[in-house]
């Protein structure tokens, strides 16, 4: 069960091409199934949301942006955390939590890297 309601706001910032895309993203699991579905961007660039949906490509930080909106449009607060690691690369995700626990939805080109159920108590 869902903790949180839809978010209209941001329906005057997609075109409707962009709005039927999102329409069939409609919970973190099928946010996570699209960004699988798009090929990870080795590109020096950022894209946001919007160019994510026309480009269909994104690497880690557009994925999280682009998770962020999705999960905010299904009523989740849009939220990112960006992870530094010692001898590796920073990786964000963007976690949403349902039932009082914490999953997140990620873009990597690694599988361990993506997608967590909402199971953890803390972001830690």
């Amino acid at each position: 069960m869902m903790d949180t309601q839809p978010d209209t706001a941001l329906q005057h910032a997609f075109s409707l091409q962009e709005l039927d895309t999102l329409a069939l993203l409609t919970s973190p699991a099928s946010v996570q199934a699209f960004l699988d579905s798009v090929p990870y961007s080795t590109e020096a660039r950022y894209r946001s949301p919007r160019t994510v949906l026309r480009d269909r490509r994104a690497h880690c930080f557009d994925g999280a942006l682009f998770a962020a909106a999705a999960l905010r449009r299904l009523g989740f607060p849009p939220l990112i955390v960006d992870m530094f690691a010692d001898n590796d690369d920073e990786h964000l995700i963007a976690p949403f939590k349902r039932d009082g626990r914490w999953g997140a939805v990620a873009k990597s080109n690694f599988v361990g890297l993506r997608y967590r159920d909402p199971v953890y108590r803390s972001l830690r």
